[in-house]
């Protein structure tokens, strides 16, 4: 089973606007709401392209958070949350203006979290999981928590005997890098990167550094080309002739097939192709892949579309 955690999810709201003027009224031309938070956007690809089985778990809160977890009943995606009294889960934004399609987007904080709540939350996973289950850590750690986070919950999990990744940004990964050599990292690089990569090289030398025993290690640096280290050998992904729309929601792509080929114990080459035909695919539209009835097929074509070498 793969249990995806996320400590602060969100609702992701999409409003298309005929045109975004600074203090100007403006109605919108269409709306989208969604469960949303890197750990449940990776739950609900891996159970719509029937990857599964999968549980989404985390932390909610307050009425947007039973919004969220209705959102989740409907795609059919199992869920596990600690509920927080007194907050609610918070609400992001993205303003698509038509006449450029332009995204504004508007994040907002989220409620604080405490060290007892995500006790609440490890001892729900220890009740589920089994041993050689797989954990994904994905997304920003909320208020209230220290930065490694992910290393006080990785180290739990794994005494049960729970393989883990971690996906999220740099100031989050760093200390997982730091003090575990096994625990998988998808870097996202949205922010801040906290990383020396001005190239594929530096990207190389970063993976040879830090791969050790870890399943998988990724610092996706570039939207086209990616280096992956998986099995102690490390790979370089490109993407042929890309045609990319938007970056919202593929390094989520990524992760799902990432950790799908860890879990099922794919080939490094099959698992990388997957993987970067996923996140492509998410790519050249965010919406197909819950839209489309059968996306497989497609994400299936264009795995001709990704190139892997052994370096």
């Amino acid at each position: 089973m793969i249990i995806t955690v996320t400590l602060n999810p969100a609702i992701d709201m999409w409003l298309t606007v005929p045109t975004l003027e600074k203090g100007k009224f403006v109605r919108s031309e269409k709306e989208r709401l969604n469960a949303g938070g890197k750990g449940v956007i990776i739950a609900r690809i891996l159970q719509k392209l029937n990857m599964g089985p999968v549980v989404a778990s985390g932390i909610l809160a307050g009425r947007t958070g039973l919004t969220l977890e209705d959102y989740l009943s409907r795609e059919k995606v199992p869920a596990n949350f600690v509920f927080l009294p007194g907050f609610d889960t918070r609400l992001n934004i993205e303003i698509v203006d038509s006449t450029d399609n332009s995204v504004t987007q508007i994040n907002t904080t989220g409620p604080s979290v405490s060290e007892e709540h995500v006790q609440q939350l490890i001892n729900n996973i220890l009740r589920i999981s089994h041993a050689d289950d797989l954990a994904v850590l994905a997304g920003h750690v909320p208020m209230g928590l220290s930065d490694d986070a992910y290393v006080q919950i990785s180290d739990a999990l794994k005494k049960k005997g729970l393989r883990i990744v971690v996906n999220a940004g740099a100031q989050f990964v760093k200390p997982v890098l730091e003090s575990n050599n096994d625990v998988g990292i998808v870097l996202d690089p949205k922010g801040p990167n906290g990383f020396q990569i001005n190239s594929l090289d530096d990207e190389v030398e970063l993976v040879k550094k830090y791969l050790k025993e870890r399943p998988v290690l990724s610092f996706s640096w570039s939207n086209t080309e990616n280096v992956i280290g998986m099995n102690g050998k490390i790979y370089h992904a490109r993407i042929v002739n890309p045609n990319i729309r938007t970056l919202w929601g593929a390094n989520s792509a990524l992760t799902a097939g990432l950790v799908y080929g860890v879990h099922e114990g794919l080939a490094p080459e099959e698992t990388i192709s997957l993987a970067m035909a996923m996140a492509y695919y998410v790519a050249r539209d965010p919406w197909a892949l819950f839209d489309n009835p059968n996306p497989f097929d497609e994400i299936t074509k264009l795995r001709d579309s990704i190139e892997v070498r052994l370096i």
